[in-house]
């Protein structure tokens, strides 16, 4: 085979893979809605240090605490809304918050979730490599003397309910992070390294969270739709509606928890529900929901998602003749 023969079929297989994995894409409804099933309202208390490396507990609470106030469905108080004084006897000197303090902190700052842990290793390693330092047509020509600066940080992360003191969640969780410096050249410090090796647990910490506390779907109106896979695509999204339509609504379930009950409730312009669909879905699931309108007086109306027993989302529409 010729390499001008193997670039086109390099090239063929390509655009087959691409077209393939865009008929396999089912576009999502526009409106995203995340409920927490729980109230989650997060602190995010020191950690203790079981490390040599001096300020890395305070560094990863910082990313915790910075990571989690991103995240949709999550409350946190800083740690300058919360009592320091209570703070500093729940801590003392061990660093160890016991049920009933735990549940004192709860009781006077209104705080759900306490979120705790240990710093227990830091890691760091040079060791000698090569780095490219010219390239030509994506091939490296010439390489140069190096060195590699990782960092891998460990930690124990606890999740406590503060209003019963009870660890909910205890995880080993660990971060790296990596630097290739050429021989000669400044590398700084590795406390560059063991933020953003802080980064990454506080990425798995605000996952496990949100996976464990909260639900996700997506969900839009539409005047018609077709199907698509094991999904659906909404046509001609609107909130606006005749007497002669159906409503399509479109659900996808993108995070639940399997068996989670799924309501429906079709609410007229007086208030009153007029209609009721109730569902046990699945993780990644579709969901169609469609409404008649042929005997619905004008107004306006609305139609309720209720997940786990949470409002998930409220969407208005209108009815006119």
């Amino acid at each position: 085979m010729s390499d001008q023969t193997g670039v086109l079929l390099a090239i063929l297989i390509g655009v087959v893979l691409i077209v393939g994995i865009v008929l396999l894409v089912i576009p999502e409804p526009s409106e995203r809605a995340v409920v927490a099933t729980e109230r989650l309202d997060v602190a995010v208390l020191a950690f203790r240090n079981s490390s040599s490396w001096r300020g890395a507990e305070e560094t990863l609470r910082g990313r915790v605490e910075s990571k989690l106030v991103g995240e949709a469905g999550v409350n946190v108080f800083s740690r300058s809304q919360l009592d320091a004084l209570l703070i500093e006897r729940a801590l003392g000197t061990s660093g160890i918050i016991d049920p009933a303090t735990a549940v004192e902190i709860g009781t006077l700052t209104g705080v759900s979730k306490l979120v705790t842990g240990t710093v227990y290793a830091v890691d760091t390693l040079s060791e000698p490599t090569t780095i490219c330092v010219q390239w030509d047509g994506g091939n490296c020509v010439e390489e140069a003397a190096a060195n590699k600066y990782s960092v891998k940080l460990l930690a124990q992360v606890e999740v406590i309910d503060a209003r019963t003191g009870r660890i909910e969640q205890s995880t080993d969780t660990s971060g790296s992070a990596e630097s290739t410096v050429r021989q000669g050249a400044a590398f700084g410090s590795y406390d560059s390294l063991i933020a953003s090796a802080a980064d990454k647990v506080a990425e798995q910490v605000a996952s496990h969270l949100t996976s464990t506390y909260t639900r996700e779907l997506r969900f839009g109106l539409y005047e018609g739709y077709k199907v698509k896979g094991e999904g659906y695509i909404g046509k001609g999204e609107t909130h606006r509606f005749s007497a002669s339509d159906d409503v399509q609504l479109i659900v996808h379930f993108t995070r639940v928890e399997d068996g989670d009950l799924f309501d429906i409730q079709w609410i007229d312009p007086s208030g009153a529900i007029v209609d009721h669909a109730e569902d046990v879905v699945m993780d990644d699931e579709w969901q169609l929901y469609t409404w008649d309108l042929s005997t619905r007086a004008p107004g306006r109306y609305h139609v309720q998602g209720w997940i786990a027993g949470s409002l998930a989302f409220d969407a208005p529409f209108t009815v006119s003749p």
